[in-house]
């Protein structure tokens, strides 16, 4: 695939999305912009978190998680599958900060602009509904990121999330981009609900697991 370097272009006027101070700009806003200021030719992985801005640990998962939570075709897919995987990896290892980046070769992973398009289109609306819900509480939760385990938390549901089994993708992707928008918030209540969410993608994926393998043994035997 070929790529390009972030958009420096980004930077026309907000267009707020959700209810707040006129002054307060949200994540959805920033999306919404980058989303009427597509580079031309193909968009790179770099491009989005370069027009994101904030290097921190929520906006990066978000970034990579967005996908999961739209009905995009496979190649838009897996172009953020090992990116998600080799970051959440390096957090559960305990790498924070620009410790934990990624390589060029991935930043430049691309897809088309019609795609990118098509894929932020979906996903904005349900962006904006979780945005609205939150704000900034339950300070402990808020800071959770600090805690070492919970970058191998992440790392293992970004698993969940690209494991080949029916119906099995959707619950973690909701509940990473849920634990990403708590993050950059700061809404502890959002990350408590995102948690959850993770336990039971998990549990769900062993559920479905455990029920494939019984048929196919029953269907050998």
């Amino acid at each position: 695939m070929t790529g390009r370097a972030p958009s420096e272009s980004v930077a026309l006027t907000r267009a707020p999305l959700c209810d707040g101070p006129e002054d307060e700009e949200r994540t959805s806003d920033v999306i919404a912009r980058f989303r009427a200021n597509l580079p031309d030719g193909r968009v790179s992985l770099g491009d989005l978190i370069g027009a994101l801005g904030d290097r921190s640990l929520g906006t990066i998962l978000l970034a990579l998680s967005l996908p999961t939570i739209a009905p995009v075709p496979l190649g838009v897919s897996c172009l953020f599958d090992l990116p998600i995987v080799l970051y959440t990896a390096q957090l559960a290892f305990g790498r924070r900060g620009a410790g934990a980046g990624l390589p060029d070769w991935l930043l430049k992973r691309s897809v088309s602009r019609a795609m990118a398009g098509r894929t932020l289109d979906v996903a904005m609306p349900r962006l904006v509904g979780i945005e609205r819900m939150l704000k900034p509480r339950a300070h402990r939760l808020a800071h959770i990121d600090q805690e070492r385990w919970f970058g191998l938390l992440l790392f293992i549901l970004t698993l969940t999330c690209i494991v080949p089994l029916p119906l099995t993708g959707w619950l973690p992707g909701f509940a990473l981009v849920l634990l990403s928008l708590g993050l950059i918030e700061r809404d502890g209540g959002a990350i408590g609900v995102g948690l959850g969410l993770s336990v039971a993608a998990l549990l769900f994926l062993a559920l479905v697991a455990t029920s494939l393998s019984y048929a196919g043994q029953h269907l050998l035997g």
